[in-house]
């Protein structure tokens, strides 16, 4: 008997899955899109991409879908290719019951921007690279490189890391160079010296060692006595003076 049962159970529930694919098909060839409503996320102050921006790229790949049935638009070909535009990291598109072609986009967030030879470009927290914006120009740090490659991005990569865990290098260092060895020169916000971090080794004790430098030397001879700051050695910091 409880066989049975389930058998029954089965089959209604078959049968309403059925049924309810049927009528969704039914509603949306009669639901006709009225609107498209876009929602960009600007968390953090991005403002590459607009609602405009979005709805051209929409109006590009279709000429209106205004007035089109819902069972017309191709929302997946859509969602492809708006996720295209290089500034947005992710867009979702869903089509609403009241006739809204509805757009969610979330923007890339740029953690560097790179110059590179004559080319600029930021990078993203992957460290993939995604052009500059007419529109919007972030302030993050900047980074110098001759070109990019798999070693210098992993280092850029740890080294970033760092920076963003603590404040006070977050707000002190502006920016990061690479020489031809891949050693590092680093370019405070507030004194006119370079910090010479060297290879990309014991990152953290060099750190360490500047943080404790600036308390309790910069702070008394001043932010400008030299000219480089050495932290390449063990245990200690070579300075120049001017």
């Amino acid at each position: 008997m409880k066989k049975i049962l389930n058998i029954v159970y089965f089959l209604v529930g078959v049968s309403l899955l059925v049924f309810l694919g049927f009528s969704s098909h039914e509603n949306r060839a009669d639901i006709l899109c009225n609107s498209i409503d876009i929602r960009v996320d600007t968390k953090g102050d991005l403002f590459f991409v607009s609602a405009e921006m979005v709805q051209d790229l929409i109006l590009e790949n279709q000429d209106s879908v205004l007035g089109k049935s819902f069972e017309d638009i191709n929302i997946y070909l859509l969602e492809d290719f708006v996720n295209t535009h290089p500034n947005i990291e992710k867009a979702e598109l869903y089509l609403a019951h009241n006739g809204s072609l509805c757009v969610d986009v979330k923007q890339r967030k740029p953690i560097a921007r790179v110059f590179e030879q004559e080319q600029s470009y930021y990078l993203d927290s992957q460290i993939s690279p995604f052009p500059l914006s007419d529109r919007y120009s972030a302030r993050v740090l900047q980074v110098y490189w001759t070109e990019i490659t798999a070693g210098r991005k992993k280092i850029l990569r740890s080294v970033l890391d760092l920076i963003e865990d603590d404040a006070f290098l977050k707000a002190q260092i502006t920016a990061l160079e690479f020489d031809d060895k891949d050693e590092i020169i680093m370019y405070p916000r507030v004194g006119d010296h370079k910090i010479i971090l060297g290879k990309a080794q014991n990152i953290e004790e060099k750190f360490e060692k500047l943080k404790i430098f600036y308390r309790h030397g910069l702070e008394k001879v001043g932010w400008d006595r030299y000219s480089h700051i050495n932290l390449k050695f063990e245990n200690q910091v070579v300075c120049t003076k001017r």
